[in-house]
């Protein structure tokens, strides 16, 4: 499947150097955001020893698991993980960028697995999620699976076809690709 044109009626270049750029915009702030995030855990780890101190003296038996665990180091993790994945969506997204202004169809690739990857990941996730909450998000789960899966199907069918006519028109200039 091809398309000609982006939406709006800008060209494939245009759509492509666009989606780039947003997908580089997006993951330098979730980066940032990551490491603010990181940076704050000493503050937060004030924070939760404060309530788990104050849920001491309220009650005898500690009836919230929430103080019995570390939430902070968890969170760590888990935001250590989502910087690692937004790092690594920079990089890509460089590389569709830079593959867009120098036409070169290879550097697109990256970009193209990787949103394919997010895709199914997304799916799956909306799918796992809408089974542990029930029925009254399953609404919810459904658009969000759609629209995820629309406006990053498009991107990437927009992408796919710029890289083809990239490559279409190397062979007929008699460049590899």
């Amino acid at each position: 499947m091809k398309v000609s044109k982006c939406c709006c009626g800008c060209s494939l270049h245009d759509g492509s150097l666009i989606i780039g750029v947003l997908q580089l915009i997006s993951t330098c702030i979730g980066t940032l955001v990551c490491i603010i995030i990181l940076g704050s855990a000493t503050f937060l780890q004030k924070i939760v020893n404060q309530y788990c101190s104050e849920q001491q003296h309220n009650t005898s038996d500690l009836e919230d698991d929430y103080c019995n665990t570390d939430p902070i180091s968890e969170l760590k993790i888990t935001i250590g993980m989502y910087l690692g994945v937004f790092l690594l969506n920079v990089v890509i997204g460089a590389l569709l960028v830079h593959g867009v202004k120098s036409s070169k169809p290879g550097l697109l690739l990256p970009w193209m697995i990787m949103t394919g990857l997010s895709i199914v990941v997304n799916v799956i996730m909306n799918i796992v999620h809408a089974a542990n909450v029930g029925s009254k998000a399953f609404l919810g789960c459904f658009i969000g699976i759609l629209l995820s899966f629309c406006i990053s199907g498009y991107f990437l069918l927009v992408v796919h076809s710029y890289r083809k006519e990239l490559r279409e028109n190397g062979n007929q200039q008699g460049y590899k690709n």
